[in-house]
Order: structure tokens, then C-alpha cells, then sequence
């Protein structure tokens, strides 16, 4: 029977379990790295200093990065699964090799073999999910896979914890260990759920794209038709409208999809991720504990994994928050909050007493709730939702590979400008923070509601912008009225008027 024989939110529930299941191995690094550089046996290990801490902890983005370029390249061949297959075969290898370094230069070829392999599971399985779950649910779905990614983090300060009173190479090697048994435990449950829908019509494998379809669709026992047929005609219309194009150059270009500002704007709000600071807190929150704030060792190590507890619970605020206040207004607050805590922060340490650093401390805690109920989830929502459905896979592997780029920049970076210039780091990120508020009002239109076929709406219109199409299109929703669109493609002589209904619920 396939997929276990799960239908409807069953299997919707499966697929969420195992794109989080992706994202937790994407936690675990972030965590199990700020844990491992502190780390007594670690450190008379490879005896580092904080310029060789920041390429060892940023050496693994580069990986990532190579590991979504190969995935632009490769996804359109090989599909959604089997590219996250591979990603979590190869990110196992890369953690064997880690755990079995005895110098720097193993830990390095481990950490970049590692990163390709999180490159290719990241930038393809949250798109797989994305394309998987109706409108209605999509930011819900995948904001609460991405409480995976928490999870990973807590999985990995807490071990780390629980054995960092062992003196011998043991309190390292093993949380690095650890983490092949998670990419091999995701490996198998991907052969347990669907390959996306729009993949397989994109392949002309209709009969298998309508079954899945069909399943995602069924609810107790019976399949909703209506809702089935709306899905497959926004699909098929969608690649009738974007294949008379698909070509790599399109994505640098202004066509009749708009795919340069969409690739654009994806592009520079992953960016924005890396940029807010989100980085070096999730890679040093140890170590800005101890350096920063002033911590002990141990104390830093428990505060880092009770901060992931805190990071997990707020994460369910963001199920919430992602539909009923939408992308816009979720980036723009969690904005401003992430530059006062980032402002206060830098205050406290410059002040540096014990009092400022128990403030200190606590702008951190609250950073995290104002990063994950804003840019943590709907970052990696929005990226894939304003991708054209033809070039969704390159698209969002170059936005993706723009994420780990300024990632691997800022954690390269952080250690040795905390050393130098102190506080300034975290006036820095405030900088930055407060810039994303303008970018999100004037530039990304609202996607809260509506279906990947439909956001193509917001971009084909030349007589407005993206921002006011999408406005006016739920104001539509809300009233019950479809949104048409007649869109003229020529080709040669001949004209296709293309008619796309846009609903609340697909």
C-alpha cells in the first residue's frame, strides 16, 4: 500500500514530520557546533584560536552553498526526494568523517562534505513541502516543520550538556556522530511519502501527479473533488503559462513572470536571515555567553540549552502568527523587535557589569522570540510560495545558496569582531534589522491565503504592483470573489487568454 496507506491530513502530517525531520539535521549543526568549540577535549584537540574557530564553524556554509548550486542543477532531473535522498546520505559521511578527526584539516573536509549535504536536503525539502500542502495550510505546515529545526538545536545543547563532564574526546566526537544517525533516520522516512504533485506534472507523469493529489485530497474516506480538479487546473495552467520560457537566463531576466525580481527578492531575503544576527546566535550562542556576557563555561552551556527550550516554545507562536497576520506584518514587527533587543544587547555588554549582563542575557532570550515568530519561519515560507512554478527548483536554490553565503560571512566573521571591536558587532545587526522593515513594505506582496498558482497573479499584473495585486486579491478572498487574470502570451500569432481562480482553501 502506498505511503502506509496515509490520506489527507494523515499524510499531510507525514510530510510534515519529515521535512521537519530535515530540518532538525539543520538545527543539530547549528547547536551541536556552539557546544563543541568550547568544549575542554575539543580544544587541547586542535589547539584553535577564534579566527580558525570561524572558519571551522563557517567552512560548513560553503558546503551548503556548493550543496544548492548542485541542487539547482539537479532538481529538475531528479526530483524533490531523491536530491534530499542524496543530501542525506552525503551529510552523513560528512559527520563520520568529523567525529573521526584527529586535525584540523579532517574537520575541515568533514565540515564542507557535511554543508553540501545540508544544502541539498534544505533547499529541496522545504520547497517538496511547500508544493505538498494547500494554500489554506501551507505557512502553518511549514512554520511547524521548522520547529523541527529548534528541536535539532535543543537535541544538541542538551547532549552536549549531559556529557561535557567527560574529560576524554568522547563529550565531541559523539554529538558529531550523532548526527549521521539522524541523516540516515530522514533518508528512510522519504521513502515513505509522495514525490510533489507539480514535479510530476512538470515530468508529464500525470497519472501518478493526480494520485497524489487524489490522496492529499481524501477526508474520511471520500475525495473532494471540487477541490481536487481546482488544484490540477491551477498546476496545468501554470506550466502552460511559465514552460514557453524555462530556461536557466529567464531567471536574470524581466519576462512575463516577472522571474528576475522574484529570484530577486527571494535572494535578499534569505540574505536578511543571516544578516539579523539569527547566525552567530544559533553557531556561538555559548560562546557569546562566556565572551560577551561573561559566563562560565558550564553556566553558558546550560543557559545556551535552556535558550533552545525557550526557542522551541516560542516557535508555536509563529503557527499562529503566519496566517492570521500574515508574511508582511510578521516581518515587519519581528523587525523592529529584533533591533531593540539587539540595540539593549549591545548596551549591556558595553556597560559590563553583572547586572547588565543578566539584562544582556535576557535580550537574547527575547531576540529569539522575535526572530522565530517573524523571519525564522516565514523566510523559508516566502522564498519557495513567490517562486515561478518552472523555476521553483533553480529559484530557490540560488536563494538558498544566497542564505549560506552571508551566513558563512557573518559566522566567519563574528568571532574575531567580537574580539575587536566588542559591542559595535551587535549595533551592527540592530543596523540591519531596522533596514528589512522598508524592504518588506515596499517590495514583498502578501501570500498569507493564497495558492502557489495564484501568487503568479501578483507578479504578471504590469498595471500595478506586486504589493497592491496581492492586497487586492484577498480583499477578493475575504469576500468570496474569484480573482481572474487575462493574460496574453504571444507567440508568434498566436494568443492563450488563461483564466486562474484564486480560492481561500485548494
Amino acid at each position: 500500500m502506498p505511503y502506509l496507506g496515509l490520506q489527507g491530513n494523515a499524510l499531510l502530517a507525514a510530510i510534515t514530520c519529515t521535512s521537519g525531520m530535515g530540518f532538525i539535521l539543520f538545527g543539530y549543526d547549528d547547536g551541536v557546533m556552539g557546544g563543541v568549540l568550547t568544549a575542554p577535549s575539543f580544544e587541547s584537540q586542535f589547539h584553535m584560536g577564534s579566527k580558525m574557530q570561524g572558519t571551522v564553524t563557517s567552512i560548513f556554509l560553503v558546503g551548503a552553498f556548493f550543496g544548492c548550486m548542485a541542487s539547482a542543477l539537479l532538481n529538475g532531473k531528479w526530483g524533490r526526494k531523491t536530491v534530499s535522498h542524496a543530501g542525506s546520505l552525503v551529510l552523513s559521511l560528512g559527520a563520520v568523517l568529523q567525529s573521526s578527526s584527529y586535525s584540523v584539516a579532517q574537520l575541515l573536509v568533514g565540515r564542507i562534505v557535511a554543508g553540501v549535504g545540508l544544502g541539498l536536503i534544505v533547499s529541496n525539502i522545504i520547497m517538496w513541502q511547500t508544493e505538498l500542502s494547500p494554500g489554506h495550510l501551507r505557512g502553518l505546515l511549514v512554520a511547524s516543520a521548522l520547529s523541527f529545526l529548534i528541536l535539532g538545536q535543543l537535541i544538541a545543547y542538551w547532549l552536549e550538556y549531559g556529557i561535557s563532564g567527560v574529560p576524554s574526546t568522547f563529550s565531541w566526537r559523539f554529538p558529531m556522530a550523532f548526527q549521521a544517525a539522524l541523516g540516515i533516520a530522514t533518508s528512510v522516512m522519504l521513502l515513505f511519502v509522495p514525490e510533489s504533485p507539480r514535479y510530476l506534472y512538470q515530468k508529464e507523469l500525470h497519472r501518478e501527479a493526480k494520485e497524489v493529489l487524489t490522496l492529499l485530497n481524501t477526508h474520511r474516506g471520500g475525495v473532494n473533488e471540487e477541490a481536487l480538479q481546482i488544484t490540477i487546473t491551477e498546476i496545468t495552467e501554470a506550466i502552460a503559462i511559465e514552460s514557453s520560457q524555462a530556461t536557466w537566463s529567464d531567471l536574470l531576466k524581466d519576462d512575463h513572470v516577472r522571474s528576475r525580481r522574484r529570484v530577486a527578492l527571494a535572494c535578499i531575503l534569505n540574505a536578511c536571515q543571516a544578516w539579523s544576527g539569527s547566525t552567530p546566535i544559533s553557531y556561538y550562542t555559548t560562546y557569546i555567553f562566556e565572551n560577551s556576557v561573561g559566563l562560565s563555561y558550564h553556566t553558558s552551556l546550560l543557559l545556551s540549552g535552556i535558550l533552545q527550550v525557550w526557542f522551541l516554545v516560542a516557535s508555536f507562536g509563529t503557527w499562529y502568527t503566519i496566517e492570521k497576520l500574515g508574511r508582511r506584518i510578521s516581518f515587519m514587527v519581528t523587525a523592529v523587535g529584533m533591533t531593540c533587543c539587539m540595540a539593549v544587547l549591545a548596551a549591556m555588554i558595553a556597560i559590563n557589569t553583572k547586572t547588565s549582563g543578566i539584562v544582556g542575557s535576557a535580550m537574547i532570550f527575547l531576540y529569539q522570540a522575535f526572530y522565530t515568530w517573524g523571519f525564522m519561519g516565514g523566510i523559508w515560507v516566502y522564498g519557495p510560495e513567490i517562486m515561478p512554478l518552472t523555476h521553483r527548483a533553480k529559484g530557490e536554490g540560488l536563494a538558498t545558496a544566497c542564505l549560506w553565503l552571508s551566513a558563512f560571512v557573518v559566522t566567519e566573521i563574528v568571532p574575531e569582531a567580537i574580539t575587536n571591536i566588542g559591542w559595535r558587532v551587535y549595533i551592527i545587526f540592530a543596523s540591519f534589522n531596522l533596514a528589512f522593515v522598508p524592504f518588506v513594505y515596499f517590495f514583498l506582496p502578501e501570500t498569507a491565503g493564497l495558492t502557489l498558482e495564484s501568487i503568479d497573479l501578483c507578479f504578471m499584473d504590469r498595471s500595478t504592483t506586486p504589493v497592491k495585486k496581492s492586497n487586492e486579491m484577498r480583499k477578493q478572498l475575504r469576500s468570496g470573489v474569484a480573482a481572474v487574470l487575462e493574460h496574453e502570451i504571444e507567440a508568434g500569432e498566436k494568443k492563450d487568454v488563461v483564466h486562474v481562480e484564486c480560492s481561500a482553501k485548494d
